[in-house]
């Protein structure tokens, strides 16, 4: 019933805008793991996006995606007035969130993704209105191995070993990039991660910005890092309110410092 609830949404946004085309390349997708052959730019709900061929890039654009997390976000929308992204991917969130009124700021460390973020922001005319940064968020400030996966383009990963990874990637701690992105104690924050894996290590690279800012709500998948662990990085720094978002993603509402 769960898959056939979001099959449902992807087909009504696709259909609404008359996108037969990513329609088939999501049955593809799923029969065989591939996907249109051609880059396209397609219209869903959320707004306008390049697709590069050969990637679901499609799927990130459909507003049905994910659906669970941007229920809750748009559910909270009056909670919060900046959000963050990190694991920004296409820029499908920034996008979405900035429609609603949101500073909008995100990262993205696989350089195609980010080429596509930055393309996505023009034929959206949000260029220069949403910030973007081509970095990944981890504990400190390094260069990873990241193993990018050519299809599924929101799954890329570090690379458990380097010998085997594809490309390398530039990671800093949110706590370090703090004086560029003029942020008020006062800013209602909501922080999205969904990078892979590293969500704990992000965390613990933001403690200080935990620490100094009073109103954030963190949404992250748990899926590969595991809920345990991160909840341990959190009340390390400080006390949250935490439950589950769906299957995959849990929320961190912060509540004592």
């Amino acid at each position: 019933m769960g898959k056939l609830s979001t099959y449902s949404r992807y087909f009504y946004d696709y259909l609404s805008h008359g996108d037969f085309l990513s329609i088939f390349a999501s049955a593809r997708y799923i029969v065989n793991h591939s996907s249109h052959k051609k880059d396209r730019i397609i219209q869903t709900t959320i707004g306008k996006f390049y697709c590069r061929k050969n990637t679901n890039d499609f799927q990130f654009a459909n507003y049905g995606y994910e659906w669970g997390v941007k229920k809750y976000m748009l559910d909270h929308i009056k909670d919060y007035n900046v959000f963050i992204d990190g694991g920004a991917c296409v820029g499908d969130y920034s996008i979405l969130l900035s429609r609603f009124g949101a500073r909008c700021i995100a990262f993205e460390p696989m350089e195609s993704n980010f080429r596509v973020l930055t393309r996505n922001l023009e034929l959206n005319n949000l260029t220069g209105k949403i910030t973007t940064f081509p970095y990944g968020l981890g504990e400190v400030n390094t260069v990873e191995h990241f193993t990018f996966d050519p299809v599924n383009t929101g799954a890329s990963c570090k690379s458990a070993d380097p010998g085997e990874s594809d490309c390398q990637a530039d990671i800093r701690t949110f706590d370090s990039l703090l004086p560029e992105l003029n942020l008020k104690t006062t800013d209602r924050i909501l922080f999205k991660l969904d990078i892979e894996g590293m969500e704990a290590e992000a965390i613990r690279g933001a403690a200080g910005f935990i620490r100094q800012f009073p109103n954030i709500t963190f949404v992250m998948e748990a899926k590969h890092t595991g809920k345990d662990p991160i909840e341990i990085a959190l009340s390390e720094i400080a006390g949250f309110n935490i439950g589950i978002v769906d299957e995959f993603n849990i929320f961190a509402k912060k509540i004592i410092a």
